[in-house]
């Protein structure tokens, strides 16, 4: 027989389920509706990086600690394949419209892009509740592609993507999570 070393789970509190992903403009508002949804996927990973910083007197205790330089990495992975989306993933790094994309040579110089990840899950006492993590500004990279065959139990392809996600500069925070 198990013991268990809590006698409840607070479901409120427990993130069950994906993420409906979204990109828009930088510095647009999570209520706008002029987010861009990239389509059928999974958030794979969400990881905050804080790099710290020791300042050493050698002859004393560290005098002063700190965080020299936050980032976070968003990992994505996407089914539906849309050269729209793509191109908005990319900040314009990638040029393209309906089924077609160009890759390179396209831009010199990457702004980047806002990102809201939205997770809705009922609660046992019968109401919603709603996670939303706006990330102020993020940079994709290259993606990654692995066609299967076509015998295959789960023949689709899946882009898989790396998301950079900065401070922006008039806002200085890299994400926000809220929880309604």
């Amino acid at each position: 027989m198990p013991m268990y070393q809590n006698a409840t789970v607070t479901d409120s509190q427990v993130e069950t389920g994906n993420y409906a992903m979204y990109v828009a403009t930088i510095g647009t508002t999570v209520e706008a509706t002029t987010w861009t949804n990239l389509g059928a996927g999974m958030v794979k990973s969400f990881a905050y990086n804080p790099e710290m910083f020791t300042s050493q007197a050698g002859n004393a205790v560290d005098p002063i600690e700190g965080v020299a330089r936050e980032t976070a990495t968003l990992e994505i992975d996407l089914i539906e394949y849309s050269a729209t989306s793509f191109s908005e993933l990319s900040s314009g790094m990638w040029a393209g419209t309906t089924g077609s994309i160009t890759v390179g040579g396209n831009v010199s110089l990457i702004s980047g892009k806002a990102f809201k990840l939205v997770n809705t899950r009922k609660l046992a006492a019968g109401t919603s509740q709603v996670t939303t993590y706006v990330i102020s500004k993020g940079i994709a990279g290259g993606f990654t592609m692995n066609p299967k065959s076509d015998n295959d139990a789960d023949p689709v392809n899946v882009y898989s993507f790396s998301i950079t996600c900065k401070q922006y500069a008039t806002a200085g925070t890299i994400f926000t999570k809220t929880v309604a």
